[in-house]
């Protein structure tokens, strides 16, 4: 094995796919705007910022999951679950404020709603940083509790 440290070696596993997201929300952006004509209101410097963040948080996610379980079809159906209950509680779909209250209470640990909220907020109403500020910074202590769950967790298994 090559003389890498653990955070080169999960740097080097995440970073080709925190790019790809990148570049997909961009395609996405450019297609929604091009032939759905999607309104970009707020900025999209401030917008990638707050993506590459919550790409952290997914990535970090994901390579949590990938640690816990033993093949891929496992980590496959872990996935699949957490997704889905990110996605129905993120306010994507349903208000978050048409929710139950304590389902309201308990969305507050989905980072999927916090990027969801940034995104109305920066795509539809315009808003700036001052705005975005409390989900950003939620986002950025997740990125960072994740990540590092995560490569403890992946330590731990290597050893």
């Amino acid at each position: 094995m090559t003389p890498l440290t653990r955070g080169q070696f999960i740097a080097a596993k995440l970073l080709p796919f925190w790019v790809l997201g990148m570049l997909d929300l961009g395609i996405g952006l450019t297609v929604g705007w091009l032939i759905f004509d999607i309104p970009v209101r707020g900025s999209l410097l401030l917008l990638f910022g707050s993506a590459a963040v919550y790409l952290v948080v997914a990535l970090a996610i994901g390579l949590w999951i990938s640690t816990m379980v033993d093949t891929q079809q496992q980590a496959m159906f872990v996935t699949f679950f957490i997704l889905n209950i990110y996605l129905l509680m993120s306010g994507l779909f349903t208000p978050i404020d048409s929710m139950a209250p304590w389902v309201q209470t308990v969305s507050l640990l989905n980072p999927v709603r916090h990027f969801v909220t940034i995104s109305r907020a920066l795509l539809v109403k315009g808003a700036g940083l001052a705005q975005i500020a409390e989900p950003l910074a939620i986002l950025a202590v997740f990125a960072v509790v994740t990540l590092t769950l995560a490569i403890r967790q992946y330590s731990k298994r290597i050893a």
